[in-house]
């Protein structure tokens, strides 16, 4: 079987998310297990760099000549409504140029793509979506538009994609919470739906570190105290860093002068979504003090894994997610996490002790409280986390 890998999603900006890293590790995984399977990846020339360093990463895995690249008619953002003509012109040529390698599958692992960057994404434009597969992370914005659909241009963007969206032959769930949002929501045959999970890379686990390591992280990050760490994946409201400082305001003085908050993502510098300058509000607004506070910035995948192992504790307040792919990635490090008792992510922690309500800023703080003092409970949900990532 041919299998074609639509691998967008580890070119554009998602690269720098979970939806990023799920995707380049499944295709990777895909391309270790291929059997025999011939797995292509399919490549947009809008981003050269990353085409270098994906023929870098793909290398002994996938033959160099089974990794092609479709190009653009020119720049196709669709924040720009100038590049409408060029964005559907981009969506038949690039699905033209899928047909044209015969595939039996092929699979789109982030459909959602191109509204901020030139990432063209589409099914049944050009041709028919029957041997098409789409993974689905979430359905967010259709449950919540007024928040995440506030203008008419993201508004059109977004439903062109979930009419997109329902061409295909197959959708992929990362979750059993999102693959029922998905029948509820898109009046989806359940059979044609199927919960896929997500797993974390191989790479995140326990490690040992040099105390040179862990000063030279602590220096290059500006940490200057234990750790309770959160990695949002973004700063839209849903992720709830608001109550998270919250929450960490209500900590004692003690745990406090022992422990800061650090927060691990990629900031946004736009003129329209300054993340430093909304986080240092939100700081404020809880009462924190400057110091109380770390934000990191881009943090290398290197980085991230040895942070994790670092940690005291992980918390993931987030009030909606399609899977959660950051606790599982803790908990596979060995750090005592803590999520939300929402959406998918009991799934994916697994056990009601290390969960709390993230409307709930007094109850984030009490389960807080409970693994920073509690060597035992810490101890638990360290053992927990580990057996339970193994699940995935």
């Amino acid at each position: 079987m041919r299998i074609v890998i639509d691998l967008q999603g580890a070119q554009c900006d998602s690269r720098f998310r979970g939806i990023g890293r799920y995707s380049l590790s499944l295709a990777l995984a895909m391309a270790r297990n291929a059997g025999k399977h011939d797995v292509w990846l399919a490549l947009n020339s809008a981003f050269p760099q990353s085409i270098l360093e994906l023929r870098q990463t793909f290398k002994g895995l996938i033959d160099p000549a089974n990794i092609r690249i479709f190009n653009n008619s020119g720049h196709t953002a669709e924040v720009e409504p100038t590049n409408a003509w060029r964005v559907r012109t981009s969506e038949r040529m690039r699905e033209h140029f899928l047909e044209q390698l015969k595939p039996d599958v092929i699979h789109i692992p982030t459909l959602f793509e191109g509204y901020g960057d030139d990432a063209v994404t589409s099914v049944g434009s050009y041709a028919s979506g029957h041997n098409t597969a789409v993974t689905i992370h979430d359905l967010i914005p259709l449950m919540d538009q007024a928040n995440y659909l506030p203008n008419p241009a993201i508004r059109d963007f977004y439903f062109r994609k979930i009419e997109s969206l329902k061409r295909a032959g197959l959708l992929l769930a990362i979750s059993e919470s999102s693959r029922l949002e998905a029948i509820e929501h898109l009046a989806w045959s359940p059979e044609k739906i199927i919960n896929t999970s997500e797993g974390a890379d191989a790479h995140f686990k326990q490690i040992e570190l040099s105390e040179e390591r862990k000063s030279q992280l602590r220096s290059q990050y500006g940490i200057a105290r234990k750790m309770v760490m959160y990695a949002p994946g973004g700063f839209d409201s849903r992720k709830n860093f608001d109550g998270l400082m919250q929450a960490y305001a209500l900590l004692s003085p003690h745990i406090r002068a022992e422990y800061q908050l650090v927060l691990v993502s990629r900031l946004s510098k736009s003129p329209h979504d300054d993340s430093r300058a909304k986080m240092t509000a939100c700081r404020i607004l809880a009462g924190l003090a400057e110091d109380e506070l770390v934000l990191t910035d881009f943090v290398p995948e290197d980085d991230l894994v040895a942070l994790y192992n670092m940690a005291d504790l992980f918390v993931f307040p987030s009030k909606h997610e399609g899977f959660g792919l950051p606790p599982l990635e803790a908990m596979a490090c060995g750090t005592p996490t803590l999520g939300a008792n929402a959406s998918s992510l009991p799934e994916v922690i697994g056990w009601h002790d290390a969960l709390f309500d993230p409307h709930s800023p007094s109850d984030i703080a009490e389960k807080m409280s409970r693994v920073l003092l509690d060597t035992a409970f810490r101890g638990k949900l360290k053992a927990h986390g580990i057996e339970q990532a193994k699940k995935f």
